[in-house]
């Protein structure tokens, strides 16, 4: 009975530094390699950070909250992935590709992957969120069609101060559950519906390619066995934090040949077929177990992804015509 799928290890740590070159090793050792700018350490100098970061199938996901005291210079490396911040307090410049953001209390940027950033920030509080830059480029791939190597990011600054507070809102999300130590992110389906969250909120407000993707014609009649086939992998592997391209690559198709195939033939679409998949599992433990040993609704329904459980209440009910509670007891 239920999901026995391996937990999510998540690790968290406090790293405070106190003179300018450990500060510049704590951006090496946590961020990115480096060439500061270092100025004289005085009285009052710290670095703090207090991180998360959960090791999903992808690479990590991370979320820290950084307190600095001094004012900083750097050039880094060409970031591999996506980072993110936040401003709370304080005053973060960043210069990248040609573009420089000044970003104060209530922005958001984003440092675009593969180029080197110039930065330099005074007396600073702010959220960082980490994302695996294959996270973005497979939902790009899955919602807009496009190469996943052809996703690029085009400014360092959100499309509109509404995105891009709906962006600080989704960081602030995920930091909270990677924080908490009874988080639902160590359920695999929870953590990588995380990522998604994060993924989707960057292309959302991020300027990039998928904004300007010219659109192209559907990719024409698909055969029911490949949905029946597509089908029986998400019944077979439902337990595990699969994604539309493994459920395309077993049906033998493209991801948007098999959108197009389940919208035809089943009305639905792949990743609203494997949620009610779960829906009917999380149905399934919720009956056969004892409340008196423990088992509660929110831990079932976080074991199958539901992270939200009023959420997860709402579709059960609308689903199995009573609450989640209910068949609990029953």
């Amino acid at each position: 009975m239920g999901n026995h799928v391996a937990t999510v290890p998540i690790e968290r740590s406090v790293v405070v530094a106190r003179t300018m070159n450990e500060s510049a090793e704590v951006i090496r050792r946590l961020y990115i390699g480096h060439q500061p700018r270092l100025g004289r350490d005085h009285a009052g100098t710290e670095f703090r950070v207090v991180s998360a970061r959960a090791a999903v199938r992808a690479g990590p996901l991370g979320a820290d909250r950084v307190h600095v005291t001094v004012n900083f210079r750097t050039a880094t490396e060409p970031f591999g992935y996506l980072f993110a911040m936040s401003v709370v307090h304080g005053r973060f410049t960043a210069t990248a590709g040609g573009e420089e953001v000044q970003a104060v209390a209530g922005d958001s940027l984003l440092f675009p992957p593969g180029a080197p950033v110039s930065a330099r920030w005074t007396d600073l509080d702010a959220g960082i969120l980490r994302l695996p830059m294959s996270c973005a480029a497979d939902l790009a791939a899955e919602r807009f069609g496009i190469d996943p190597a052809d996703l690029r990011f085009e400014s360092m600054s959100p499309v509109t101060p509404r995105l891009g507070q709906y962006f600080r809102n989704v960081c602030a999300l995920v930091g909270r559950e990677l924080m908490a130590d009874d988080s639902s992110a160590a359920h695999p389906l929870v953590a990588e519906e995380l990522v998604r969250s994060a993924a989707a909120a960057a292309l959302a407000t991020f300027p990039n390619t998928t904004m300007t993707v010219a659109h192209s014609p559907g990719p024409g009649y698909v055969a029911p066995r490949a949905v029946r086939r597509a089908a029986a992998y998400i019944e077979t592997n439902a337990a595990a934090p699969i994604t539309l391209a493994d459920i395309a690559a077993a049906a033998g198709i493209g991801a948007r040949a098999l959108q197009y195939a389940f919208a035809r033939h089943l009305g639905t679409t792949p990743l609203a077929y494997l949620r009610r998949v779960r829906l009917e599992r999380a149905h399934r433990e919720l009956q056969a177990a004892d409340p008196t040993s423990g088992a509660t609704v929110a831990a079932v329904a976080a074991s199958w992804g539901f992270a939200k459980p009023g959420r997860f209440a709402m579709e059960y009910r609308q689903q199995f015509g009573q609450s989640p509670s209910r068949t609990l007891r029953t």
